[in-house]
């Protein structure tokens, strides 16, 4: 990616990314669209108000890939085949032991999380729970997915994990009709289904590393300083991911605070949530894309490729956002209904869908400068801004409730201004062109750590 048409790299990098997301969303979307037309509207609450936990171990997860992905992209475009061994080794096993802990604490502690973090409501609380068990029984799977897809898109293969999501989103549709609507297993078909998708994903993509790449070799490699690096860029992007969660869990133990008094809205706000991370998959793709860009563009020391590929995302990505965006707006009741739920949560969900499609492109225009910065390394001031916007996000939200100015709308109403935040912060870092000096490929060299 360092020589080429940039526009041109990035959108055909991009695009396997994409769709790619696309499919990992949609198999989470068809598992509920599945439990709540064979299982029930109760049942389908019960698997929509775990998102904030799928959605936090999913951050750490992507969080500390990152990491990954900026050392490899860097090394790669530094021209450093000899330290890509040794990188790769020590990030799968790196990210297998963080996985095997988290399986290991989901299982034991999701229950809890539950109910003294979200608050879910006593009628759905044991079919979240046996949800989230099993689903916690599978991240080690997605821990090992994210690395080595990381590791892919170093090298610049990005293509190569489309396929791998393609069987895991088939296998998880044929699985979740299986088990939840021939075997009649409720949620607990659904999440099974999951895990056995991560778990095929995970096997069939580390056998093609292994097999197709000529910088993966036979043995086992562990670098401490390089783990380091690895978790030292990775963990600020975790740590926001995190916090995103978090401010979500927020959002979606005041909206479970509402539920009380109207049901509709818990899943109305889950089957809204779920349609709208369709929005957000090529804004995601575009800033993965540019980020790979940006590590190897900068590993080959070409800052004014860096430059151009920013403003050709920009375009891309705010052109592709803005489509999506009237889609959903003028389809609304259509995207919510898929779900089967009542009038009420119709209603409801429908009118939150066409409130974030107004502001979406907010978001296509920080998670482009976003990936610059992830790309460089300088991924310290994205955990800045993330903090800023989900402290605007939950205190507006909860002040809003408190004094009863809005209702229930106080859990989405506060959102895009946390965006602006986010925005005006990462903006600023990008115009005082200190993200230049981040760069690690050339700091770290074997001889220097054998040293």
């Amino acid at each position: 990616m360092t020589t080429g048409k940039e526009w041109k790299l990035i959108l055909f990098f991009t695009l396997p990314i994409m769709l790619g997301n696309l499919l990992q969303q949609l198999y989470n979307i068809v598992d509920g669209i599945i439990v709540g037309n064979y299982v029930g509207e109760l049942s389908f609450a019960a698997v929509t108000t775990n998102m904030a936990l799928v959605m936090l171990y999913l951050a750490l997860a992507i969080g500390l890939s990152v990491g990954v992905g900026v050392v490899i992209s860097q090394f790669f475009g530094a021209g450093k085949v000899d330290e890509l061994p040794v990188a790769i080794d020590t990030a799968l096993i790196l990210l297998g032991i963080c996985g095997l802990a988290l399986t290991v604490f989901g299982i034991i502690f999701s229950p809890q999380l539950l109910k003294y973090l979200l608050n879910v409501p006593d009628y759905i609380l044991p079919e979240a729970t046996l949800y989230i068990r099993i689903y916690s029984a599978g991240l080690f799977f997605q821990f090992m997915y994210n690395c080595i897809a990381a590791i892919l898109r170093g090298f610049g293969d990005s293509k190569a994990t489309l396929y791998f999501l393609v069987t895991a989103a088939v296998l998880s549709a044929l699985l979740t009709f299986v088990f939840v609507i021939i075997i009649k297993w409720g949620v607990a078909g659904a999440a099974f289904s999951t895990v056995l998708a991560q778990g095929a994903c995970a096997v069939v993509s580390y056998i093609y590393l292994r097999k197709r790449h000529p910088f993966v070799k036979n043995g086992r490699h562990w670098d401490k300083k390089l783990a380091k690096t690895m978790v030292k860029l990775g963990l600020p992007i975790a740590v926001q991911m995190c916090l995103i969660s978090f401010g979500n869990g927020a959002m979606h133990r005041l909206v479970n605070s509402f539920g009380a008094i109207t049901p509709d809205v818990v899943p109305a706000y889950g089957a809204a949530l779920r349609s709208d991370y369709l929005i957000f998959v090529p804004i995601a793709g575009f800033q993965a894309g540019l980020a790979n860009f940006t590590g190897q563009n900068i590993g080959a020391g070409k800052m004014d490729r860096v430059r151009k590929g920013l403003y050709s995302t920009l375009v891309m990505s705010g052109t592709c956002t803005l489509f999506i965006c009237t889609c959903f707006f003028l389809f609304a009741e259509n995207i919510v209904g898929f779900f089967g739920l009542s009038d009420g949560s119709l209603v409801i969900g429908a009118s939150i869908i066409r409130f974030y499609a107004m502001f979406f492109w907010i978001m296509a225009c920080n998670q482009s400068v976003s990936g610059i910065l992830q790309g460089a390394g300088d991924t310290v001031f994205i955990t800045v801004a993330s903090v800023a916007s989900i402290t605007v996000r939950v205190v507006l939200g909860y002040l809003l409730a408190y004094f009863e100015i809005l209702g229930y709308s106080a859990a989405w109403i506060p959102v895009p201004l946390g965006w602006v935040c986010f925005s005006i912060i990462i903006w600023s870092r990008f115009f005082s062109g200190k993200w230049k000096n981040k760069a690690i490929a050339g700091r770290y060299s074997r001889v220097e750590n054998k040293a």
